[in-house]
This record gives C-alpha cells, structure tokens and sequence, in this order.
C-alpha cells in the first residue's frame, strides 16, 4: 500500500471511530431520558391510583343511606325538607 493509501485509510477509520463514539454518546443519553420519563410515569400512575381511591371513598359515603345534605345546601328549586 502506498503511504496516500494509508493515510486515506487511517482517515476513514478515524471518522468512523467519531461516528460510533457520537452514536455511543447519543444512544446514553437517549436511554437516560427514557428512564426519567419512565420514573416520571411511575410516579404519576401513583398520584393517579391515589386519587381514584379518594375519589372512590367519596362517591362511597355519598351514597350511604341516611345521609341528608343540610337544609343551607339546597338550591332555590330544591325543597329544604330533607324527607
């Protein structure tokens, strides 16, 4: 081979070296965020879990029976006699 060979060689593998390092460096940080926006799922299903919870007892109590909203609470085309 001739030293110009060798040099345009030397040089390709130089620039593929970079581009493999680059893509190395890329594909890091495109894998982290990905396990931030997976932490960041996570915790969201949870506050949502937490909510449906609240949100269930709630519509719970409201439907045991005996429970009568008081007279202040109605509205004008509401009657005020709880029965």
């Amino acid at each position: 081979m001739s030293a110009e060979s060798n040099e345009n060689v030397h040089v390709r593998v130089t620039r593929l070296e970079e581009s493999v390092m680059f893509t190395d460096q890329t594909s890091e940080a495109l894998s982290e965020e990905i396990r931030n926006v997976a932490r960041s799922i996570e915790a969201l299903a949870r506050r949502l879990g937490t909510l449906e919870t609240r949100l269930t007892e709630i519509a719970d109590r409201e439907q045991e029976p005996g429970l009568v909203p008081p007279p202040h609470s109605a509205g004008p085309d509401i009657s005020r006699d709880p029965l």
